[in-house]
Order: C-alpha cells, then structure tokens, then sequence
C-alpha cells in the first residue's frame, strides 16, 4: 500500500544521510546561532537541528483578499473559491480556476480547470473536472506517484479489490540503469481488471502514473493494458508488466487442464502463482 512504500522511500533517504523528525513540530528557529553560522531550529521536543541553510515550505492559501468578493456576492471560504465540477462560482457566469479554487494545488490541475472553465464557458461544451482521478507525484529521487483511490479508502468504504504489484528489479531498463528500487501497486477488481486507484515508487513514477490516469479515466481495465504493445526496453514496460498480473493471477489450473483436454496438449499443468507472487 502507499504506507508501505513511503516507508521503503523514507529508509532511502535515510540511507542518504536525510534525518527525519516525525511527530513534532517547530518551536523556534533562530539563524547565525549554529556551529557553521547557519541556522538553528528547536523541536517541541526540544532536539536542535543546525544547518547552513533552511528552507521554509510553510504551505500557501488562495490570494483572494484583494478581489472583493462579497460585493460580487461569489461564494468562498478560507481555503478559496467555491466552484462546481464546471468551474462555475455560485454566480452562473462567473469561474475561477487554479489554486485560487483551493482545490488539489497542482500546476497540472490548473491546466485542467483553466480548460473546463473555457470549454463550459465560451463554448457550452458539457465538460467537468475529475478530482478523484487526479494524480499526484512528489519529486524524491526516487520519486512517489498515486491516483485514484488508496487502498486505505478502499478498505475504509468496504470495497473488494486485489493488489496486483510489479517491482523495478524486475523492469529490465531499471535494472541497466540500477534504479531498481520501488513497486507499482495497482488496486483494482478482480472479476474485470477495474482499476481503482494505483501507487508507484520509482524511477519516472510522475511518469508512469499518468498510464494508468489515462486509463481510469477512459475506463480502461488491466486487459486493456495487458492487452496494449509496449516498446522494450522501457520504464513504461513495466506498467503493462504490472497489468499482467492481473491475466496471471485470473488463470485457473482447472481451465488449463480443461483446455488441455480439448486440444490434447501435453505436458504438466502449471501451478497457480500465489496472491503475492509475481510472475
């Protein structure tokens, strides 16, 4: 799941120098106080930390003060803008796009919605935003992708699924390249292949992940990525790899045998790979 391979990103780090300090916070920072004349912090737990530099990623909010939007009578909050699935405000001829929405603060985000709010607006194309099928990625190296649902949501909302996983050191480019740490973890039906959500740690995860966007999005299923030539060798190999999994693990030893009978092939039956197992 995203737990455990954040886990295995963090080990990673850590294996790089990177001290992580979790489940605290900042009590003060002060600067030209440390060993080299760089800056010190102070935990609530009392450790200090000292540096050459700090960086500051305090989060952002939506610059919405100057725009007077009560007089305009549009509808927000704290976090922004208020929008439908259109990009329209509750004024019908008013949209607003972009981080200013305080939803999902994505530089590709903003792109899409710049695009709803045009289509719906200027040429009442019907088109609508999919949050839900949003993907995101942070940059580590190497790097960490989601889309869709987490397998926490899926066993949150009770529904049934099937992991389907391919490592990078079976991914023969990942391998020349020795960047063979990470997974792609796919959660999805096992009658169809449905996909409902996907996590990937590694190499080119950012962009892997938009694979199985495109996918979910156009309710494309494991078979039809299975299904789908991929050049070889690639990164991209290895997300139809993954989808593969799904044909392994759906093949039944009394089918085979059942097969084998009809056509009087020979030769031993091959054993069903376990839920773990990959082939």
């Amino acid at each position: 799941d995203h737990e455990a391979l954040t886990t295995q990103l963090q080990a990673h780090l850590e294996g790089q120098g990177i001290k992580f300090f979790l489940g605290t916070g900042i009590e003060r920072a002060d600067t030209l106080v440390g060993p080299s004349n760089g800056p010190t912090i102070r935990l609530k737990d009392g450790t200090e930390v000292s540096g050459s530099h700090l960086l500051i990623a305090a989060g952002r909010k939506p610059n919405i003060e100057s725009l007077n939007l009560n007089a305009a009578g549009i509808a927000h909050t704290p976090k922004g803008i208020s929008i439908d699935g259109s990009c329209r405000t509750n004024i019908k001829h008013i949209f607003a796009i972009g981080d200013v929405t305080g939803v999902f603060a994505f530089t590709h985000m903003s792109e899409h919605t710049a695009k709803v709010a045009a289509l719906t607006a200027l040429l009442k194309f019907p088109m609508k935003t999919t949050p839900g099928l949003t993907p995101w990625v942070t940059y580590t190296s190497p790097e960490l992708a989601h889309v869709g649902a987490t397998e926490a949501e899926l066993k949150q909302n009770g529904v049934d699924y099937v992991t389907y996983r391919f490592p990078y050191s079976k991914i023969d480019r990942a391998v020349t390249e020795e960047a063979t740490l990470g997974d792609i973890r796919i959660y999805a039906k096992k009658s169809s292949g449905k996909i409902y959500g996907v996590d990937i740690l590694g190499e080119r995860a950012g962009d892997l992940i938009g694979i199985y966007a495109l996918a979910m999005k156009n309710g494309l299923s494991l078979r039809n990525i299975a299904d789908t030539i991929f050049p070889y060798p690639t990164y991209g190999l290895g997300a139809r790899r993954a989808a593969d999994q799904w044909y392994i693990q759906a093949q039944s030893p009394a089918l085979i045998a059942w097969v084998q009978r009809i056509f009087g092939y020979r030769g031993p039956l091959p054993r069903k790979p376990g839920p773990d197992e990959v082939v």
